[in-house]
């Protein structure tokens, strides 16, 4: 594991485990959540990297050109599989100077995605917050679809409360696909003026974000922004466990249903995104 520290501020990075984060803590308190002494996979931890896709391909199959492609499942038991490929491999530490870290994701095109890609992630941290840049390039002989996010667990508290604005919501169908619906983004709850989770299933993708977030609780206030970001998708099942909102460049299933959501790079053409997040202590 890898600490660094600025300020207030301190986070653990596990290169090893696709290059999550295991802790981000202020003045000692948790603002993402904290990681089990032993965890092994990404979805355990504070915060992961999405690359070189977020969310779901629909059983895995899609159309490049003239070419048929298929990804096979890596969720099981769900056959579409989920948020790309460096969640799921070891990332290797270039290098930390105690504040920052910069971590290397080199794919060589040997697994079911076809293209070579090299992604770097570099967490920073400073006195006022943390911020995260994720950045791709095309190391393949031939243009390619790519697409980038970051899926943060914020704390989930029984007064958290979540507040940001988006122009629409992507309606789901039971395998977590988008159903070509959409709705207002306030449709399952008052986003818009802040609210807690409601005790329904969200794993809905909002369009039109405007790139920021705040969530609220008896610890504090916790702020998100999003860079090169259009879209965020909230993850909070009723259980009252987790509580995620991934800044994403791209929707669900894009490359079956809007590709052009996707961005195409030519042989070294990079696309990056970011986040940032500070936090205040309770007013």
């Amino acid at each position: 594991m890898v600490t660094l520290a600025a300020g207030d501020w301190q986070a653990v990075l596990k290169p090893d485990v696709g290059g999550a984060l295991a802790a981000l803590r202020r003045k000692g308190v948790a603002v993402l959540r904290e990681t089990p002494s032993g965890a092994v996979h990404p979805l355990e931890t504070a915060c992961f990297p999405l690359v070189p896709y977020a969310n779901r391909i629909a059983k895995g199959r899609f159309a490049f050109g003239t070419r048929d492609i298929a990804i096979a499942p890596n969720f099981a038991p769900q056959p579409h599989p989920l948020h790309g490929t460096g969640w799921l491999r070891e990332w290797r530490l270039v290098r930390s100077d105690g504040a920052s870290a910069l971590l290397e994701d080199d794919y060589k095109g040997d697994g079911d995605w076809p293209w070579a890609y090299r992604a770097h992630q570099h967490v920073a941290l400073d006195e006022t917050g943390c911020t995260v840049r994720l950045m791709v390039e095309n190391r393949a002989d031939q243009p390619a679809p790519m697409g980038l996010g970051l899926h943060p667990y914020f704390r989930r508290r029984e007064d958290s409360t979540l507040q940001f604005e988006a122009t629409a919501m992507l309606g789901i169908d039971d395998e977590f696909l988008p159903d070509d619906t959409r709705h207002p983004a306030d449709l399952l709850a008052p986003w818009s003026k802040g609210t807690k989770p409601p005790e329904v299933l969200v794993d809905h993708c909002f369009t039109g974000w405007s790139g920021s977030a705040t969530i609220t609780d008896g610890l504090g206030t916790i702020s998100l922004r999003g860079f090169g970001a259009p879209h965020c998708h909230v993850f909070a099942p009723p259980d009252g466990e987790e509580l995620c909102v991934e800044p994403v460049s791209h929707t669900p299933d894009a490359l079956n249903r809007d590709p052009g959501a996707m961005t195409m790079l030519p042989p070294g053409g990079v696309a990056g995104i970011a986040m940032r997040i500070e936090a205040s202590d309770p007013t």
